[in-house]
This record gives C-alpha cells, structure tokens and sequence, in this order.
C-alpha cells in the first residue's frame, strides 16, 4: 500500500489499511456488506488513498505476488487474510482462482470500490485498522502487499499489528508481508518538485503527476508529498497534495522485532518470486511463522 515513487515505483506502489464489532446480521449474510471492526484508533497517514481510480490506475504494474500467494494459499485449509487490501488488487485475482479470501482495509473508499470491483465473489469485505482488530477468527496465512508496514512509524504501531497478527494466527501459521529496501540513493531529501509521470484515468482524466521528499535518518522515516494535476471538464486545471510518511527497515531491524513478538524462522527474500535478499535487491519479503505456545 505506499506510493514510493521516487524510489520505487513499480515494486510496491499502493497503499491500504482499518476495523467496529458489529456482528453480522444473519438477514444480511456474510459477504453483502462492509463490515466495521473495533474502530477505535485514527490514522492520519492515509490521505493518498482517498480516491481508488486514481489509486488503481497507479498501481497497475504490481511486483507480480499473484503466483507466490496463490500456490501459499491452496495450501491451507481455511480462509486467508489480506492485510490493506485496498481495492482488492491481489484479493480479487486470489478469489477468483477459489481462495476464500478476508479482505481487510481502512479506507472505505478503496473497500468499496473493491467489492464492486469484485462483483459476486465471496469476498468478505472488512473495515479496519491493521493495529487493533478482531475478527473472530484464525488463519492458516495472512499477507500484506504494497509495503502496508511500513505505514506505520513507531514501535509501538509496528507491536500492536504483530500482536493482532499473533492473535488470527493459528500455531505455525504464516504472516508475509512485503518493505521497500532501504537504499541510501532513495532516502535522501528531494526539496524541489520533481516530475514522476503522467497517466490517464478511467474517467479520462489526465493526471500528471510530481513530487518532493525529506528523510529523517533519526526516525527513519521518509516523508514524501505527491502533486497531481489535472484540468476538469470546465477547463480549470485542479492540484491536489498527499503527503505519506513511510518508515523504512533494516533486515536485522526487522529479525530483531518479529522475534521478541513471538515469530519464528524470519526469513527473507527479493521479491515474491522468493529470491534470495541481496544488496540490490528492491524489496524485503519478510515471512515469518507464529511460535507454537
């Protein structure tokens, strides 16, 4: 779910997230509406998620975590959790080949523009927050795509999501999830506006699309601003700005935490076609099981 262009534009460029206990009405059914679970906490990092066909139309050339998802997937026996799902990018294809799927996000927006995406699937569509959820149930696998993670900026963030990651995990479960590596080339400060590139929406809206960045190497995280510009029907170019902070990782970094919050056998690797993690690697594939009790 991040957008890093500047560093990293086809490899995780997304972003996603959010959860209210309400039970869902027998009347109803399970998968005919959005539910909402314990919303309890904000988040003020998700502004660049507001609008899903721009979102879609930027990330339509996702690092390709279709076939490594789909052959983990046929090898459990229940359903799989899709952390910030957004608008059901990997969801959706996952469904369609028979994978009871859990699609959980923050922004409403994205969800609902992925059911709607998703037609008559079975996916069960879920409004939450990656950090306090509960979902009455446990997982065999549960995997975040687009660097979801990494949205989250301080320790105490990144306990609360693996603890509500233990908490659906069944013992020797697995949780995947993917971090854009950190390149010093990428994390630098970028004070004047650059051009990205441009694209063309469904709703024949032609985007262009700039930006800057300042990293803080204290925090360790970068922080980027997105400027998109495009002219609406009236002739009047309109310019819209979305911040996002992305908190980047070091593989022991990460060895270090998914060990003291109860995750066994960390391995990692370059991409999700599950090779080997090396210095030019742009990708940090974290998987990782939950320790048996």
């Amino acid at each position: 779910m991040t957008r890093i262009y500047l560093s990293l534009q086809s490899v995780c460029g997304s972003r996603r997230w959010s959860i209210c206990n309400t039970a869902v009405p027998p009347s109803v059914g399970r998968f005919t509406y959005l539910e909402k679970r314990r919303c309890v906490m904000t988040n003020s990092n998700l502004s660049d998620y507001a609008d899903p066909v721009v979102y879609d139309a930027e990330n339509n050339q996702f690092e390709p975590a279709g076939p490594t998802l789909l052959k983990m997937a046929q090898q459990v026996t229940g359903p799989v959790l899709d952390l910030g799902c957004g608008t059901g990018l990997m969801s959706i294809p996952l469904a369609k080949q028979g994978i009871d799927m859990v699609s959980m996000d923050a922004v409403p927006e994205m969800l609902a523009h992925g059911k709607k995406k998703a037609g008559d699937l079975p996916i069960r569509w879920v409004e939450g927050d990656v950090r306090n959820f509960q979902l009455d149930q446990k997982f065999e696998l549960i995997y975040s795509t687009g660097a979801v993670f990494q949205h989250l900026l301080t320790r105490a963030e990144h306990e609360a999501c693996l603890a509500c990651v233990q908490e659906h995990l069944v013992e020797n479960g697995r949780f995947i999830f993917d971090l854009a590596f950190p390149h010093p080339k990428w994390l630098g400060n970028v004070e004047a506006e650059e051009e990205w590139f441009s694209y063309t929406t469904p709703d024949e809206r032609d985007v262009r699309v700039s930006g800057f960045q300042e990293y803080d190497p204290i925090r360790q995280v970068k922080m980027e601003t997105a400027v998109r510009r495009w002219t609406d029907a009236t002739g009047i170019e309109m310019t819209k700005k979305a911040p996002l902070s992305l908190r980047y990782f070091y593989p022991q970094e990460i060895e270090a935490l998914m060990h003291y919050n109860g995750f066994l056998n960390t391995s990692f690797f370059g991409d999700w076609q599950l090779t080997p993690l090396t210095a030019e690697s742009t990708m940090i594939l974290v998987l990782a099981k939950k320790e048996m009790t």
